[in-house]
């Protein structure tokens, strides 16, 4: 038990996020069979047609593809009959003349021949532009191919297929849209999402409006603004977005980069923009959560600020000023170690992402959480894939988390280096004297040299506080991410085996399992030892019930700390630094000029005036020690000691001058009217009787 009077420091706690990405084997993933599509010119049809194609790769499926027009109206059907023939997984339909393609959409329609238990795959294309014109000697290209898994729920959907008495189970597989692929760059773009082709200016900036005006970012054009629906979120994002204007939104977006707002641990919305990943690649990986807990530790005088001297019995006036005078130099002086606030939160998330050795992996990290709501956390980096988890050495990630250490503990020395250049104090000796602080208070300070003879000498000095900086991992989660914000699912350990089953092989799953628990149990902390009871393997239910894998809750690291105490956090440290700040204090030493200015008379005055007041106090003391003696005398009641001390200390006779010069004086004396003396009496003893 801490009791009153302990030093008990109080942390200033930084959360954020490190992203490590497993390398996992490509037989490993499930696969489903998806359709996607491009649109690329075609030289060999007449002016004014288009054309449409479908082409089925690998697998023994007759496809068929519907297309209808903007009002609904059939326009012409597309079949893959016999793809074991040579060239027989291709389907070309004539050209269709322009003119039955009236508006800017299109709508087609996707199934098996003779399916079971799957409903029409329906994608309909707006091209913002008239068909007439987005389409002109233009071919729109499908292809159904069996790729990797490129979402989570693509599992759930099958098993979610509905049956009925005739078709009492699934007889053909999954079907599902890929995406759009550029033919030139190779990049897919997301179902979810306006493909390039069909992203025109037009229609950003009737987007934009849209947003700007109601609050609602079709997700088809803004994939990366998402948050809570709600009038606090919404006058976030406003406030956020209000530098923007429409053309610069409009070229962002056509040039490929996305909007993304994201809300950070303050409270606050930020925006910025995005790059475009290039693949809708399967990826599984480590989201691992971590805090930077700064602790107080020594206190001390540092560098000297301002000297100056008071000559013998002068007098001055000083103003103190600090670095907290006006909000501008708060934020400037502002450090991760020793503040919460919206400037050093951001300034220090870029000093760490501008770490990351690969800006595609800084911009891999933004992407993986382009949301509005962050939950608090600072997104701190995306790391490298270093070990597989289908084989390998365990611990093979250690390095990653030991450079991510480095790079962040960089920037805590560039945020507090560049926080304690601009905690300036200075010291002015001027007329008028004032303490200027954050809160305009003021206070008058006078300084006097009471010494005749010497200089006094005053020297200020500027107080340090030292910081013991500990990054510390305290949680550790494992997502499916393909690159696309849309693809995220993140989970906790308990849940591992929920997300395996989703996106890998039913007969790799107890592998892949098996090395990301091994993988988590050999992290090593700062000093290079390995903690492997930081993830723990229980049973659900007692000891009958299935095992999985969590984080230890009551795992704790202790770190000794430069003054003596040890400092204990949550989880396993894994980088430390010790860092001295500059403070607004200041501490005032003084001290005496050794020479002595006055002349051998001048030393005489003074030695005499010092003996004079020292015989006075003395005379005092006695004159004490006298009144002490009479009070006891008294309070011991005795009468001996009573008339030797009245004889001792005669006490002086009070005469009453008027009465003594009634009887004594001479007619005439200095008396007050009416009381003239007359040297005797009238005979009756009354004085005033002539």
């Amino acid at each position: 038990m801490v009791t009153v009077g302990e030093d008990l420091p109080e942390p200033t706690v930084h959360r954020g996020q490190y992203v490590i990405p497993l390398d996992m084997a490509q037989e490993d993933w499930l696969e489903f069979l998806g359709v996607s599509y491009y649109v690329t010119p075609d030289i060999g049809i007449p002016v004014s047609t288009s054309a449409f194609s479908l082409r089925v790769e690998d697998e023994e499926i007759e496809l068929t593809c519907q297309v209808y027009n903007e009002v609904g109206e059939h326009i012409q059907d597309l079949v893959v009959e016999n793809p074991k023939k040579p060239w027989g997984g291709d389907a070309f339909g004539p050209p269709i003349p322009l003119d039955r393609l009236s508006g800017t959409s299109m709508t087609f329609r996707f199934n098996y021949r003779n399916s079971v238990n799957v409903r029409d795959l329906v994608l309909t294309l707006d091209f913002g532009d008239p068909l007439v014109v987005a389409l002109n000697r233009r071919r729109i290209a499908f292809r159904l191919a069996r790729r990797p898994v490129s979402d989570t729920g693509l599992r759930r959907r099958e098993r979610d297929r509905p049956t009925s008495a005739a078709a009492p189970g699934p007889s053909t597989p999954l079907l599902y849209l890929h995406g759009y692929e550029d033919p030139d760059t190779g990049y897919e773009t997301p179902a979810t999402r306006v493909p390039p082709v069909a992203l025109t200016p037009q229609r950003i900036g009737a987007a934009w409006q849209t947003a700007k005006a109601t609050g609602y970012f079709d997700p088809a054009v803004f994939p990366n603004v998402i948050g809570a629906e709600d009038a606090a979120w919404r006058a976030g994002v406003a406030e956020a977005l209000a530098p923007l204007d429409e053309a610069t939104v409009v070229k962002q977006l056509l040039s490929g980069a996305r909007l993304a707002v994201q809300r950070g641990v303050t409270g606050d919305y930020t925006y910025r923009f995005l790059a475009v990943p290039p693949h809708c690649q399967p990826g599984l990986i480590l989201v691992e959560y971590y805090r930077l807990s700064a602790f107080p530790a020594r206190y001390g005088a540092g560098r000297v600020i301002k000297t100056f001297s008071l000559l013998p019995g002068e007098r001055t006036n000083i103003r103190v000023n600090t670095y907290k005078r006006s909000s501008t130099s708060i934020q400037q002086a502002s450090s991760i170690l020793d503040a919460t606030n919206n400037e050093t939160e951001n300034e220090f998330t870029n000093s760490v992402n501008s770490e990351q050795s690969s800006q595609e992996n800084a911009s891999k990290s933004f992407e993986y959480r382009a949301e509005a709501e962050a939950e608090g956390q600072a997104t701190w980096g995306w790391g490298s894939a270093k070990a597989k988890v289908s084989g390998g050495v365990s611990g093979g990630n250690n390095s990653a988390r030991e450079e991510f250490a480095k790079n962040l503990t960089n920037a805590v020395s560039q945020n507090a280096a560049r926080a304690a250049s601009r905690r300036e104090v200075q010291v002015d000796t001027s007329l008028d004297a004032k303490l200027e602080e954050g809160e305009e208070q003021a206070a008058e300070r006078t300084l006097e040299n009471i010494n005749v003879s010497r200089t006094l000498n005053f020297v200020f000095r500027q107080m340090n506080q030292e910081y013991v900086s500990l990054l510390h991992l305290v949680d550790v989660r494992v997502a499916f991410f393909n690159g696309h914000a849309e693809s995220r699912d993140e989970v906790p350990l308990a849940e591992l085996d929920r997300l395996l089953a989703d996106c890998v092989r039913p007969e790799s799953v107890d592998a892949v399992r098996t090395r990301v628990v091994t993988e988590l149990q050999a992290i090593q902390d700062h000093r290079g030892e390995v903690r492997s009871d930081f993830v723990q393997t229980v049973r659900d239910g007692g000891d009958t019930g299935p095992l999985y894998a969590r984080v230890n809750p009551d795992f704790t690291s202790d770190f000794p700390a430069p003054d003596g105490r040890t400092l204990q956090v949550p989880g396993v440290i894994v980088g430390a630094e010790s860092h001295v700040m500059r403070t607004d204090g200041m501490v005032v030493e003084t001290f005496l000029g050794e020479g002595n200015g006055l002349d051998a008379y001048s030393v005489g005055l003074q030695e005499q005036a010092v003996r004079e007041k020292r015989v006075a106090n003395q005379l005092q003391e006695l004159e004490g020690d006298r009144l002490r003696l009479a009070l006891q005398i008294v309070k011991d009641n005795d009468a001996a000691r009573m008339e030797l001390y009245q004889r001792m200390f005669v006490r002086p006779q009070i005469i009453n001058q008027i009465d003594h010069a009634a009887v004594n004086g001479v007619r005439g004396a200095d008396l007050p009217d009416g009381l003239a003396a007359t040297g005797g009496t009238n005979g009756t003893g009354d004085p005033r009787v002539p």
